[in-house]
């Protein structure tokens, strides 16, 4: 191995090792690091095509209907909504936290025409289910021509 290929190979290993030791930190740290932001979370999504509709399931668990707007506009699903704090965890030093809190939004682009108005959604168990028929394409069609005799 040539000397620049080795020496790429040893400050990329340097490197690796500095992530190791920066992450090693904060694996033992008992109480979280404090971090404010205010940007908003987005839910995870499945988002299937079945051929004739656009299928698509959210996974926002603890939410009220009131707290969620499900709107189609401009070729695009956005939800959007706030989840509270849960409050009965409040006290103590967090060990682990990867529950989003806040504002979120979920932006999906529709690549196909969809029809709005029979678009259905509900909300069971911490899923949202949206269905999105889609608007089907005109297709070509052979006129058939009748000869009058006039």
């Amino acid at each position: 191995m040539d000397d620049s290929r080795k020496r790429f190979w040893d400050t990329f290993e340097q490197m690796q090792e500095d992530f190791d030791r920066f992450f090693d930190h904060y694996a033992r740290v008992k109480h979280p690091a404090l971090v404010t932001f205010h940007t908003r979370w987005a839910p995870s999504a499945n988002i299937v095509d079945t051929g004739d509709a656009i299928q698509v399931l959210v996974e926002i668990a603890g939410m009220r209907r009131e707290a969620l707007d499900l709107r189609i506009e401009n070729e695009r699903l956005i939800l959007r909504g706030s989840r509270d704090d849960a409050e009965v965890l409040s006290h103590g030093c967090y060990q682990q936290m990867e529950i989003a809190f806040g504002e979120f939004e979920l932006d999906v682009p529709l690549t196909v025409p969809v029809d709005a108005e029979h678009a259905e959604a509900r909300y069971q168990d911490g899923f949202l289910y949206v269905t999105l028929p889609k608007i089907p394409e005109a297709r070509p069609r052979r006129i058939l021509l009748i000869v009058s005799n006039q």
